[in-house]
């Protein structure tokens, strides 16, 4: 199965299982944005030229335009060419669930 053939996230998953795609190309990681695959989140980020921000590719927030998206392997990159990160998806933070695991231990 061909990156552009993958339907569903699951499919991602089996396909880099199956492959070992680990979106080295740009090719592979423009369509981990478009399927706003999980898998992808902290294997690279992508910056958006025109809004100045980057981004998890599992971002919800609306799809940019191909030509006005960049790859960066880090989030330390992508800072270090001039774009702010994402208020949306926090692709700087540490994912939510285990801060909200850690505040369950902690509660009475």
């Amino acid at each position: 199965m061909r990156p552009s053939q993958a339907a569903t996230g699951t499919d991602l998953r089996a396909m880099t299982r199956e492959t070992g795609w680990n979106f080295a190309g740009d090719a592979a990681r423009w369509q981990a944005v478009v399927r706003r695959a999980r898998e992808a989140d902290g294997v690279f980020c992508y910056a958006v030229t025109t809004t100045g921000v980057y981004c998890r590719p599992s971002c919800a927030s609306r799809r940019p335009r191909r030509e006005n998206v960049r790859f960066y392997a880090t989030c330390a990159a992508a800072e270090a060419a001039g774009f702010g990160p994402c208020k949306r998806c926090r692709p700087n933070a540490l994912p939510a669930a285990p801060a909200r695991c850690e505040a369950a231990k902690g509660a009475p």
